[in-house]
């Protein structure tokens, strides 16, 4: 098993303490002492504003249209996700049912086909801009000077990398200081010129694929900057903030009938969070997530878990405590946990949590 060394580590309002525990298990507990404890909000990632894109990470404009439309109708509050943060941090409230909109990677058609449409709604969302393919790709990504136009409309501009990489695997790397060295440099490095392009520095960065492992999330906040990553949840005090999870609303999760329960989540009221790593050993094909709730607001039989779409009940340790893994080995790639359980206080809504695991192949790689 790869040993994860042990760190502490505060990050402002973010107490992350990840020791070796049991075999390099990893504990993470999320600081609870200032929050605004009633602040959830459920962060939506897209990419592509197309019917002409891949349709897994696409969404039509008309689609886009409904999604804003739905939440319009349906007393939502679209917010700003910084302050979004601040009301997980103590130092904001925000309303009941808040939602924060980003999208990945500064396509063309997010510019063309996106942009009028959330100007239309008058709506704050966010720009996480992969800084290489700017300008070198003429009609795939925008241009700096159409960014410049989104920031200057509003629009908070972000970090997505430089390149897009896997940025886990280490497989094209000498040793791990070599591969450490290029993830800090890669992420400063981004942070920079969006910097120099657009004047601003939010320390905001999505992994790309949504991908991370207990070191590179350790580098993130060691760099001052928060994370988002692309697994499920609702976002709260109880969130790691250097892997804050996003719901994809493109494809087939763009579907209102399902997108509207994860437009209202609440974050899981996690109090430690148990897990040996996200990026796995090639043999570790049967990873367990071990959680600790506050179950004050939910009935414990009420939990259920979900591994490829398919029901897992978890097994209750304690009054608070439990674990879940997969019965058949998970494959090669992004493989999730889900959980979910309805609010006593909130009928109708949900805590959700997730967890994306990385499986790699023998040669420590994996596909887009």
């Amino acid at each position: 098993m790869r040993q994860t060394p042990g760190v502490w580590m505060k990050l402002g309002w973010l107490t992350v303490v990840a020791s070796i525990l049991a075999g390099a298990m990893l504990f993470f507990t999320p600081s609870v002492t200032e929050a605004q404890e009633d602040a959830h909000a459920s962060i939506l990632l897209y990419h592509h504003v197309s019917d002409s894109t891949p349709r897994v990470t696409s969404v039509t404009a008309d689609e886009l249209r409904e999604h804003l439309t739905y939440l319009k109708d349906n007393d939502f509050t679209v917010i700003d996700i910084r302050d979004a943060i601040a009301a997980a941090q103590g130092r904001k409230e925000i309303p009941e049912k808040s939602v924060v909109i980003t999208f990945d990677d500064a396509y063309q058609n997010i510019y063309t086909n996106g942009w009028p449409i959330l100007k239309e709604f008058d709506v704050p969302w966010t720009l996480f801009v992969t800084t290489d393919p700017i300008g070198q790709t003429p009609g795939q990504y925008m241009s700096w000077d159409q960014i410049r136009d989104l920031h200057n409309d509003g629009v908070v501009i972000a970090n997505h990398s430089l390149d897009h990489a896997h940025l886990p695997r280490r497989a094209d790397f000498a040793n791990e200081q070599a591969w450490l060295q290029r993830m800090r440099e890669n992420i400063l490095d981004a942070e920079a010129k969006i910097k120099e392009e657009v004047g601003v520095s939010y320390k905001l960065f999505a992994y790309p694929y949504g991908e991370y492992d207990a070191v590179l999330a350790d580098l993130v906040a060691e760099l001052g900057f928060i994370g988002f990553g692309q697994h499920s949840g609702g976002f709260s005090q109880h969130s790691d903030f250097r892997a804050i999870p996003r719901f994809a609303a493109a494809g087939m999760y763009a579907n209102l009938g399902t997108l509207g329960t994860k437009m209202a989540a609440l974050g899981m009221p996690v109090l430690e969070t148990h897990i040996e790593d996200t990026l796995l050993d090639h043999e570790d094909t049967r990873p367990i997530l071990k959680l600790k709730l506050d179950t004050s607001d939910f009935h414990r039989n009420q939990l259920n878990c979900f591994i490829r779409s398919h029901p897992h009940a978890p097994q209750w340790h304690d009054e608070q405590t439990f674990s879940v893994q997969a019965d058949e080995p998970i494959g090669i790639g992004r493989q999730r946990y889900n959980c979910t359980v309805p609010s006593i206080s909130r009928p109708g809504r949900f805590y959700w949590y997730s967890v994306q695991w990385i499986r790699p192949d023998q040669q420590g790689s994996w596909p887009d």
